[in-house]
């Protein structure tokens, strides 16, 4: 299941006052989302970015990426782990592809999995909450 943000006013008004009181810094316009939580003592989301982009029910569907740097990095750490372990294969070494690509391959994807459902229920927690604070009386 997606997760979803209304596109109204009041959406736009929470996630403005999520932006000014610092829980996240980033940018809001009417056709995407794009917001980075801000870093701290205890917070690791200093590397991932939300995205809402606009979808045909006039609702922003959340996804989840890494910032700029990291994103290109593990993409091209994946693609040298590929080619290695594919090099390595063609010579017969079908030992040396799972210490060296395999096991942290599986331990980057269970943690930015872990990381997503983290990040995003963080962010609908916070968007819930101001919304029930400041629309209370409707």
């Amino acid at each position: 299941m997606t997760e979803t943000i209304s596109n109204n006013e009041k959406s736009f008004h929470i996630l403005n006052k999520l932006i000014l009181n610092g829980f996240y810094h980033g940018n809001i316009s009417p056709n995407r989302i794009e917001l980075y939580r801000k870093r701290g003592i205890f917070n690791s989301g200093g590397n991932y970015r939300i995205i809402g982009i606009l979808n045909n029910d006039n609702k922003f569907e959340l996804f989840f990426d890494f910032k700029f740097p990291m994103n290109i990095l593990i993409k091209i750490a994946i693609g040298i782990g590929i080619v290695c372990s594919l090099i390595s294969l063609a010579y017969e070494n079908w030992i040396l592809p799972i210490p060296f690509f395999i096991v942290p391959f599986l331990i980057t994807y269970t943690d930015f999995k872990l990381k997503k459902k983290k990040e995003i229920s963080l962010l609908t927690s916070k968007y819930l909450e101001l919304y029930k604070s400041e629309f209370k009386e409707e």
